[in-house]
């Protein structure tokens, strides 16, 4: 997805300055019934904590009850309605947002929502009452225009919203947006040459081109024109090689004679919706753009784009049981890939490494896509199973090259390590050499190949330096640092070891192979007492075998190794 990402600065402030959640703490009106309201501000504080706890369903349940308690307390219905439509409950949303809109909500969100739900269900008349409010706020007052402009569709009266479209004057930050706006509306009312035209612009002036090259591919398809849907694919396909649903779109233009369905006034609603709330969503992870998203769905619930975005920014915001249900909610198509391959991370994420295997394994015996070959494999390298993670590996670098694609070292680097890990230094040490080649300055690459040189006893020197330009690319990665030190360990340049290594403790604490080093470190230049301490605290930081036993040897009262005269008169020509 291409984003012009200063499209979107004033967005959040206007939105956060247009809708500040409700402030006023609702003890004092729950604690008036003596007999009611402890039952309900007991409701309310468990919502208050589920909602801390990222427990949407949960909140939302809470939050009813207290309100159930206390009808009268706006406060609550205004709670109980963010919380439900975060949480997808639309009944008792439209339920809660009733009463709040009805007060005026102090965010102006109920009014927005119900309009959706009214024009999701064809009740156009109310949409527009719902929408005819003061004081929205900049961001939610382009909301309700757009909202407008279908109620107004809906009714008929399709060339006043265009009218309306083509003379609105908008900020900056929703011109794009507008001009979407019309070119749909214009599609929705049969002006092909100027919804063509409006389509065209929007491309060019979108910030999520991908989106709009989609929608205006349809829109083509629509009116037979498969080869010039098949060359604006190709236009982008050319600057984005790797973006998984428009290739997908493509093949399917060229391979079948599938016409894409027209939408309805609440699918073309949604499609309109979906650039402002995609771009809220992509300047703060917080609950308002999950406020929104909601409402695009409750216009369109089958709307790939929508539903991918609403699951992405469900995961940043902690509601992961939400997000995995979004994920799975996506419909067959373009989309349905990669919100598998990102339900699958996200399981990963979650320490479910082993589900998350499995998955991906399904996921593999069934699609050969590079990208489903790519998560099974890291899902292989993260679970130790090494030797067939290589294989996955090698299956989609010759894959890639076969497609023509740019190589790309991450997938040189991961192999390499998967060979290291199984004794195939050499297939490792090639691999790595790759990367290299591909992209020299890589941290982490030039600190893995520098480190076993080091360890190995081999290109001292050139390890060396290898590892001196990553510390210098990464100064604040304890395992880079831990690196150096090491180096200059094996050099004999013990008090250079301590400073670096020290350094590397203070950047990753609980990591068992820095703290058996600074031990080993701090012995070689005389503090005993220090080296023990840092063996101890290693012992508890979870070391593996080897580790383990070379620390209860030190603790025994054996010695650290001293390095290899020839090591270290090696690196003296450095």
């Amino acid at each position: 997805m291409m984003i012009n990402r200063y499209a979107f600065i004033p967005i959040a402030a206007l939105v956060l300055g247009a809708c500040q959640t409700t402030s006023g703490d609702p003890s004092s009106s729950l604690s008036a019934d003596a007999d009611e309201g402890p039952s309900a501000y007991g409701a309310f504080l468990a919502g208050r904590f589920a909602g801390t706890a990222r427990d949407a369903d949960g909140a939302a349940d809470y939050y009813a009850t207290a309100w159930a308690q206390s009808p009268g307390s706006l406060v609550l219905a205004e709670r109980t309605f963010l919380s439900s439509v975060l949480a997808g409950d639309i009944d008792r949303a439209i339920e809660s947002g009733r009463v709040s809109a009805a007060d005026g909500d102090e965010t102006r969100l109920a009014g927005l929502y119900l309009a959706a739900d009214a024009i999701a269900r064809r009740d156009y008349a109310a949409a527009a009452g719902w929408l005819d409010a003061e004081q929205l706020g900049p961001f939610n007052e382009f909301i309700a225009e757009l909202l407008s402009d279908w109620a107004r569709a809906g009714q008929g009266d399709v060339a006043g919203a265009l009218e309306r479209a083509r003379n609105a004057s908008v900020p900056g930050y929703a011109a794009a947006y507008l001009i979407l706006q019309r070119a749909l509306l214009a599609d929705f009312a049969g002006d092909d040459v100027a919804a063509d035209a409006a389509y065209q612009a929007a491309v060019i002036e979108s910030p999520f081109t991908r989106i709009t090259i989609a929608l205006y591919g349809e829109f083509l398809l629509r009116q037979r024109r498969r080869d010039d849907a098949i060359a604006i694919y190709d236009s982008y396909l050319r600057q984005q090689p790797l973006e998984r649903s428009i290739t997908e779109m493509r093949r399917i233009a060229a391979e079948t004679r599938r016409i894409p369905p027209r939408p309805s006034v609440s699918e073309f609603a949604a499609r309109a919706l979906f650039g402002p709330s995609a771009a809220l969503a992509s300047q703060a992870d917080i609950d308002l753009s999950v406020v929104y998203l909601r409402m695009t769905q409750r216009l369109d619930d089958d709307y790939p784009p929508a539903i991918v975005l609403l699951a992405g920014a469900l995961e940043r915001t902690g509601m992961i049981g939400a997000a995995i249900e979004a994920y799975d909610a996506v419909p067959e198509g373009p989309f349905r890939l990669p919100a598998q391959i990102d339900r699958i991370w996200l399981q990963a994420q979650q320490g479910e490494i082993d589900a998350a295997l499995a998955e991906a394994r399904r996921l593999y015996e069934r699609n050969d896509a590079v990208e489903v070959q790519l998560v099974y494999a890291d899902l292989l390298r993260a679970s130790g199973e090494y030797g067939e993670a290589a294989e996955i590996y090698s299956q989609a670098l010759a894959a890639r090259e076969a497609q023509g694609l740019i190589p790309d070292w991450r997938y040189y680097y991961f192999r390499a390590i998967c060979y290291e890990q199984t004794d195939r230094w050499r297939l490792a040490e090639a691999d790595f050499r790759s990367a290299l080649e591909i992209s020299p300055n890589e941290a982490e690459v030039l600190n893995y190949l520098g480190y076993m040189w080091v360890i190995r006893g081999e290109n001292i020197a050139e390890a060396f330096e290898m590892i001196e330009r990553a510390a210098n690319l990464a100064p604040e990665q304890g395992h880079i640092l831990d690196s150096l030190g090491w180096a200059h360990y094996v050099r004999g340049n013990y008090d250079r070891a301590v400073f670096y290594l020290e350094q590397a403790v203070e950047f990753s604490p609980e990591a068992p192979t820095i703290n058996y080093h600074l031990g080993d470190a701090y012995w070689q230049v005389g503090r005993q007492l220090e080296a023990r301490f840092q063996w101890e605290r290693a012992l508890t930081l979870d070391p593996d075998e080897d580790e383990r036993v070379g620390l209860m040897a030190r603790l025994a009262g054996g010695e650290p190794d001293t390095p290899a005269t020839q090591l270290a008169d090696a690196a003296d020509t450095h």
